[in-house]
């Protein structure tokens, strides 16, 4: 059938209307309760938050005012299971921030909660449209892949706008896509009229990937990657992984994949030069690490850099910031990051 957009969105609101999930912070319009779902949903399953973790939280932390008088201390044990502790503690400083920057009343604008410590782009869209019933999409991996799938010639910020145009409520409209995906990443029959855009070889599409047991495939795909370390008034240069990466949001070091033929140090001055615009030295590596994942060892070597020429400017959208080593642990740091902090917090800037 034809692709057509407000055929989607009707179609899509419809099956959502009978199946979409009952998740309890559904049933809030409260910004404390959303954004404390959203933060607990970026790395852990809707099902552990749901009966677990969201409950507990709230029960010993009710409204903001009461998260932002606690401390790490009292949060610690209500967030531990859940892991990346740095969303915890992003929590806790947002938390007070609301508190005494705007009186504990959460903002209705996007860029003050993206000023929120942990609050990226697609949170503060969700908080604005499931708080406050926005017509602003809020657009994740999985929302992208539907749009991609389906207008594969458009851009998927400008076809969700249209989208969710053709709908009453941005709220119904992004937690009906949320569900579509999970729908359609599990497997399940999609019914109703919404099927016609989802026949069997699109839906193949969204399912995991299943594994080959040969031999072949059980071989790892290695990757190097050089890291620059640039230091500069006893401070580091960091910056936010771009739109179109995973981990969004996150903060990380300069660098990126060595190419065939290349030294590690070239690498680095390359990828500097592409992210940034400047020019620098490069030292010998001071740490090196592997890291294993499924299909992937990951090799990163770290190099202490100083800038030789230019100013620092972002060419691919990230943010940029300097930030001294002991303030390392206030920052949203990629995991893989975490032992060659602790290497530069012993090394005199």
């Amino acid at each position: 059938m034809k692709k057509d957009p407000a055929t989607f969105t009707r179609a899509l609101l419809e099956w959502y209307s009978t199946q979409g999930r009952d998740l309890p912070w559904r049933h809030t319009r409260d910004p404390y309760k959303v954004w404390i779902s959203e933060i607990m949903l970026q790395q852990t399953q809707v099902s552990r938050v749901e009966k677990t973790f969201y409950p507990r939280f709230l029960e010993k932390f009710p409204t903001v005012q009461d998260l932002a008088q606690s401390s790490w201390d009292e949060v610690y044990p209500v967030w531990k299971g859940l892991g990346y502790y740095i969303r915890g503690k992003n929590l806790l400083q947002a938390s007070q921030k609301v508190v005494h920057k705007w009186d504990g009343v959460f903002p209705h604008d996007l860029q003050k909660l993206k000023s929120l410590p942990g609050v990226g782009e697609y949170t503060a869209r969700a908080i604005l449209s499931f708080t406050w019933d926005k017509k602003i999409p809020a657009i994740d991996t999985n929302i992208q892949k539907i749009i991609r799938t389906l207008w594969p010639q458009e851009k998927v910020d400008h076809m969700a706008k249209e989208l969710l145009g053709y709908a009453d409520s941005g709220r119904d409209w992004n937690g009906a896509m949320m569900d579509l995906a999970t729908a359609l990443r599990s497997g399940e029959k999609i019914e109703g009229s919404i099927r016609a855009f989802f026949p069997e070889d699109i839906c193949q599409e969204f399912l995991p990937q299943r594994k080959k047991t040969n031999q072949k495939n059980k071989r790892k795909w290695q990757i190097e990657v050089g890291i620059a370390c640039i230091h500069q008034d006893g401070k580091y240069l960091i910056q936010t992984r771009p739109e179109g990466k995973s981990f969004v949001g996150y903060w990380e070091f300069p660098g990126g994949k060595r190419e065939k033929g290349e030294d590690f140090r070239t690498c680095v001055k390359r990828e500097v030069q592409e992210e940034l615009g400047i020019e620098v030295s490069v030292r010998p590596h001071f740490y090196e690490e592997i890291c294993s994942f499924n299909r992937v060892n990951l090799r990163l070597r770290f190099h202490r850099c100083q800038i030789q020429k230019g100013i620092p400017a972002p060419q691919e959208g990230q943010k940029l910031d300097w930030v001294a080593p002991e303030k390392f642990q206030t920052i949203k740091f990629l995991e893989t990051n975490a032992q060659a902090l602790k290497k530069l917090q012993k090394i005199r800037v």
